[in-house]
């Protein structure tokens, strides 16, 4: 039996639309997705490094002639020229230990000014954690073989830096110094502020090597402007602003500095008898 066929309705019949499935929405009630910029990085400028660099110069001189003339109250000082009180490590070390945090300060401040970010996000401070061991591990072998190489260079036997070493309390003051403040100002200016602004003007790669010339310039003094001890200090501001840039981190940079610099100094106080006989090591 076969069934009866289905019929077919008259198009002309259908004249109420389908119902929707969905129910209209009215353009008018739907926001554009607006994506909000992605934060500038560095959120400072070249002037407002120029403006640390102003202001560290200005801190360092004002405090340094306070210790001065505060160093020719004390009896022992008091007939010493300026010229001697300004390569006596008392007076050095206690000059820039006590501007360094007003420097630190006004680079806090600056950066928290112009990025609406932390401090130690707007900079790339992160710090590596249990990792953090092995950078100033590294730092310290960096240290050997970098004065391991140095010996095959030409050298002077007698760098002003020398000049700072009179006793054994002057060295000690140099070391503390050395692997605190002195690593943190520097890898905050040039690893956190100066880094990340060559960059953006230059590239990576120009950006590394003016990043390490410019931090062999700023202890060329220390060193008599003596190519060989310069060319060592531009190797190893190469090797940090590396670690910088792979790492993403300035807390690594600054781990590595420190223990860099404790090694040095902690061949230096083997060397010369814990510091009581200076005189073997300098010229």
């Amino acid at each position: 039996m076969s069934l009866p066929p289905t019929p077919i309705p008259d198009p002309e019949n259908l004249t109420e639309p389908a119902p929707a499935l969905v129910e209209a929405v009215p353009a008018a009630t739907i926001e554009p997705l607006v994506l909000s910029p992605e934060p500038r990085f560095p959120a400072w400028s070249g002037w407002d490094v120029l403006a640390v660099l102003v202001f560290t110069a200005v801190a360092i001189f004002a405090f340094s002639l306070i210790a001065l003339f505060i160093a020719r109250t004390f009896p022992a000082y008091r007939n010493m020229s300026f010229a001697d009180l300004a390569t006596n490590a008392r007076v050095v070390v206690g000059a820039q230990a006590a501007a360094y945090p007003v420097v630190l300060l006004f680079i806090f401040l600056l950066v928290r000014t112009r990025s609406h970010e932390s401090f130690g996000k707007a900079i790339e401070w992160n710090w590596p954690g249990i990792f953090a061991p092995g950078f100033l591990l590294g730092g310290g072998v960096l240290a050997v073989v970098i004065e391991s190489l140095s010996r095959y260079l030409p050298i002077p036997k007698s760098l002003p830096m020398d000049n700072f070493f009179h006793d054994a309390t002057s060295a000690y003051m140099m070391a503390a110094f050395g692997i605190t403040l002195a690593p943190l100002l520097e890898e905050l200016f040039f690893r956190g502020l100066l880094y990340p602004l060559l960059r953006r003007w230059f590239g990576l790669v120009a950006a590394v090597v003016l990043t390490a010339i410019a931090f062999a310039s700023i202890h060329g003094a220390q060193l008599g402007y003596a190519w060989a001890p310069v060319l060592s200090i531009f190797v190893v501001g190469v090797v940090f602003t590396v670690v910088r840039v792979r790492i993403k981190s300035v807390a690594a940079s600054f781990l590595m500095h420190c223990g860099y610099n404790f090694a040095l100094f902690g061949l230096l106080w083997l060397a010369s008898d814990h510091y009581r006989h200076l005189e073997k090591v300098a010229g």
